[in-house]
């Protein structure tokens, strides 16, 4: 699993890389907010484990902007505030625990563990022997590996892999796509389809004249 921690002091930095390695987890370091966001933008992570007071983009704006884009991988606010007000917002930008500092590392670990527990409660649809499509998290993985796919055909995969070996309808590609007020273009469905036929091959997805599409 796939840690990444933000944090500036130097020293706990370092250490909670040793503990987290030595837990088995892969770690990534940022030391300032805006790193962290470059790093959250570039790799999938199980974990966020987030310090509050960084410079740059302090940690609550950054997981405010994170959650914004969807991103709703776990997050755990590491603080030296501890007051009502900070432990408010740091659960409004959507954390799902904190840890007040100084804390004992066998302590962060089981609240990793609890939080990671509460939330890998997840659906995994296994598509083929490489790939795989996680439907909490609107990923999809070769191998393990995320890749990159825009929003609108991950929508799109997601409606052909709940209905697999069933028509999907013009309709229900409709409603699931685009909003009410949207003008729908068949020539965008179009392109859609055929991105996720360019990724999983011609055949995998059947053009059902004048109904729709299955996946087989």
């Amino acid at each position: 699993m796939r840690v990444l921690v933000l944090e500036d002091n130097e020293l706990l930095l370092e250490t909670l890389e040793d503990f987290l390695e030595n837990e088995g987890f892969e770690v990534d370091l940022a030391r300032d907010g805006e790193e962290a966001l470059e790093l959250s933008y570039k790799n999938p992570y199980n974990l966020y484990l987030l310090d509050i007071k960084v410079p740059m983009i302090n940690g609550i704006d950054l997981l405010k902007e994170l959650r914004e884009y969807g991103d709703n991988t776990p997050a755990i606010f590491i603080t030296s505030s501890t007051d009502k007000e900070s432990i408010t917002k740091g659960y409004g930008a959507g954390c799902d625990e904190y840890i007040k500092k100084p804390f004992d590392l066998d302590e962060l670990m089981m609240r990793i563990r609890a939080v990671l527990k509460r939330v890998n409660v997840e659906e995994i649809i296994k598509i083929d022997e490489s790939y795989t499509f996680n439907t909490k998290r609107k990923r999809l993985l070769k191998n393990g590996k995320e890749v990159k796919v825009n929003f609108k055909d991950l929508q799109l995969l997601e409606l052909l892999l709940k209905n697999r070996g069933q028509v999907v309808t013009k309709e229900m590609i409709k409603d699931e796509l685009w909003s009410g007020d949207e003008v729908i273009s068949g020539g965008a469905l179009r392109v859609y389809i055929n991105n996720l036929k360019k990724i999983f091959g011609k055949e995998s997805i059947e053009n059902i004249r004048g109904l729709g599409y299955r996946f087989r």
